[in-house]
């Protein structure tokens, strides 16, 4: 396929708990206790990655990202110790929701530290910082020091900066720290799915796409309908080949895009070098899987087919164009779905 020139993994959120210990000094009498929170994430989160251009669906103890969106959802625990025994605890839930932009480079996240269950666990306030990881700034709006007990909202503004060809990627760091006066600090950090930011889409004097934003962990999906007049033959093909070659790829398993010119033409030429045209003006030879991913070039594991050359043209369009829309970069792993 010729693109035309216009220019499931577990992620395990880091999750940490602080304890420090101190000593209450509000008598003499009670000089000898003393008096801690410890504050933990309750349970291990997963990571659920979904093809759909729909926002991310939240369940609890999972991050859920889409190529654009993320919903982030876990229990929290805070215990009030005396001499290192339990004597009280708040129990409560957080929830994220982050929406990246394709084609900027600033973007938004909401966030809720849930209605708390208190069992003699009054008194505790709540402060959250959070951080962008390199190149990316962050402000966070939250009422800090707020009482844990009614649930709170807050959000975080982000703004990256990119250079020319250029890209970053990080999770976001959550810090919630909790203080309860005569007690020493508790507090955890987890982090949120790792967004990737660039500036790589230049033609040869400028750009093709705005810079911006997507979560590369999720794959995106190419689509193409039989059903439609202008790329049918390349769509037949494509499903033809995936029903045939052993592993399917692009339906069970992932096309990894790559940008290297010549490694593109040298695959092309293996899989379409020696396959005999009756007209180059009006047809093409198609090959699958594409030139440009590392799974092309190899004709024991690939497919030919002479096929309209307007047809070939036009599904190549379509992909080069996917590849900027969904941001899919040099190495970058998405699926091909024939309807």
């Amino acid at each position: 396929m010729r693109i035309s020139a216009p220019g499931k993994v577990v992620i395990g959120a880091c999750l940490g708990t602080l304890l420090l210990t101190g000593v209450s000094a509000a008598t003499a009498q009670a000089a000898s206790a003393h008096y801690s929170l410890t504050a933990a994430q309750v349970s291990n989160v997963r990571t659920v990655h979904a093809d759909t251009a729909a926002a991310a669906s939240c369940k609890i103890n999972t991050i859920n990202i889409t190529r654009t969106s993320m919903c982030l959802y876990v229990d929290a625990r805070v215990d009030v110790l005396r001499n290192g025994r339990p004597v009280g605890s708040a129990t409560f839930a957080l929830k994220h929701s982050m929406t990246l932009k394709t084609d900027k480079l600033k973007w938004a996240e909401s966030f809720t530290v849930g209605k708390a269950r208190l069992v003699n666990a009054g008194g505790i306030r709540v402060n959250v910082s959070v951080g962008g990881g390199k190149g990316v700034k962050t402000a966070v709006k939250f009422a800090q020091g707020s009482a844990l007990g009614p649930a709170r909202k807050g959000t975080v503004g982000y703004a990256a900066r990119v250079a020319k060809k250029k890209q970053l990627a990080s999770p976001a760091s959550y810090r919630f720290t909790f203080t309860k006066p005569g007690y020493s600090t508790g507090g955890f950090t987890y982090k949120s799915a790792k967004y990737r930011c660039d500036d790589t889409f230049w033609g040869p004097k400028k750009r093709t796409k705005n810079p911006g934003c997507v979560f590369p962990g999720a794959s995106p999906v190419f689509s193409l309908s039989r059903g439609d007049a202008k790329v049918k033959e390349s769509a037949q093909h494509i499903l033809d080949a995936q029903t045939s070659i052993a592993g399917h790829p692009g339906a069970s398993t992932p096309l990894h895009r790559i940008t290297n010119e010549k490694t593109i033409n040298a695959n092309r030429k293996a899989m379409c070098g020696n396959v005999p045209n009756p007209d180059p003006k009006k047809y093409d030879c198609d090959e699958y899987p594409f030139a440009a991913s590392k799974e092309g070039g190899n004709p024991a594991l690939g497919s030919t087919r002479i096929i309209s050359a307007g047809d070939n043209r036009s599904a190549g369009a379509r992909l080069g164009g996917f590849y900027k829309s969904q941001r899919v970069l040099n190495g970058d792993a998405y699926y091909v779905h024939i309807q």
